[in-house]
């Protein structure tokens, strides 16, 4: 059995774009070195081998004088050490931004059939007209 097919009047598309995307890619940049921020554990160590090497010097309170000096110029140093930058170092940086999906991810159509407006989805785009049946369905 044959159903009739019949040809509605398409009165407006609509297409639907699909949410953004979101795309990422990895680029290399430089960046500078960590700097200015003094090292505790530099410190402890400079001011310990700067203490050590101070009681090498001299004798009696000279060499306390030299002991205390060498500590804090070991501490100072130690503190300091790492914090001159250096050049930039080069590293891979990841970098994102959201598109507009371009490609509809569907059609909103309303057509006419026998003075009744009816709207369907479809993949593709129509034409000028849609296949329907008697009832005004969209056939393929």
């Amino acid at each position: 059995m044959h159903e009739r097919v019949f040809q509605a009047d398409v009165t407006s598309v609509r297409a639907v774009l699909g949410p953004p995307e979101q795309r990422c890619w990895t680029e290399r940049a430089e960046a500078p070195q960590q700097s200015g921020k003094s090292s505790v554990p530099g410190a402890i160590i400079g001011a310990v081998i700067g203490g050590i090497l101070g009681h090498q010097v001299g004798g009696g309170s000279g060499q306390d004088i030299a002991t205390a000096g060498g500590a804090i110029g070991g501490g100072l140093l130690g503190a300091n050490v790492g914090r001159i930058a250096g050049a930039p170092v080069t590293q891979d940086v990841k970098r994102c931004e959201n598109v507009t999906n371009q490609a509809p991810s569907y059609y909103d159509v309303t057509y006419t059939f026998r003075g009744v407006e009816h709207r369907v989805q479809t993949a593709l785009p129509p034409g000028r007209t849609i296949a329907v049946d008697n009832s005004g369905e969209p056939r393929a």
